[in-house]
């Protein structure tokens, strides 16, 4: 298994890192299809399933962004954003639980910090609220750790 960060997989993130995409953008969200479809890519992600919403707070622009992400055996296979004016409704929408496993809402900065690697998943707890099959997440938590590297590694402008 390849791992993020300082290994081949850089390669994959190298190609475009000449663009600097917006985080939760749908053309960042199109890039993690495009790129998730890598082998490496799918065989760190060991195994991970999970259908999650993501909602980021108070981004940039005064924007709440959302991300709807579905991931089948560690193959991402839907990405859809959702970007409103902050506060918005992203906010407070309810978590359909036959559609979704469950719903991450966090400020910008610490989610960014999040994937970056400046905080850990655990020292993260205090800064955002997750609904739904926690259990589920948790026993998928390394998956769910690469993932996060996986987000980490692209050519995301993090002030943006």
């Amino acid at each position: 298994m390849k791992v993020f960060g300082g290994s081949p997989l850089n390669e994959i993130s190298s190609a475009s890192s000449e663009t600097s995409l917006k985080l939760l953008s749908q053309e960042m969200l199109d890039e993690l299809l495009k790129r998730g479809q890598d082998t490496d890519v799918q065989e760190s992600l060991n195994g991970l399933s999970i259908r999650l919403v993501t909602v980021a707070t108070d981004c940039p622009g005064k924007e709440d962004r959302q991300c709807n992400l579905v991931i089948k055996d560690g193959k991402i296979t839907k990405a859809e954003a959702r970007i409103r004016p902050a506060p918005s409704e992203l906010r407070d929408s309810l978590l359909d639980k036959s559609q979704l496993d469950a719903k991450v809402i966090s400020p910008f900065k610490p989610l960014t910090d999040i994937v970056q690697g400046k905080i850990s998943l655990i020292s993260a707890f205090e800064h955002i609220k997750i609904e739904g099959d926690l259990p589920k997440l948790m026993i998928q938590v390394e998956g769910f750790v690469a993932f996060l590297k996986f987000i980490g590694s692209m050519p995301v402008n993090w002030k943006i």
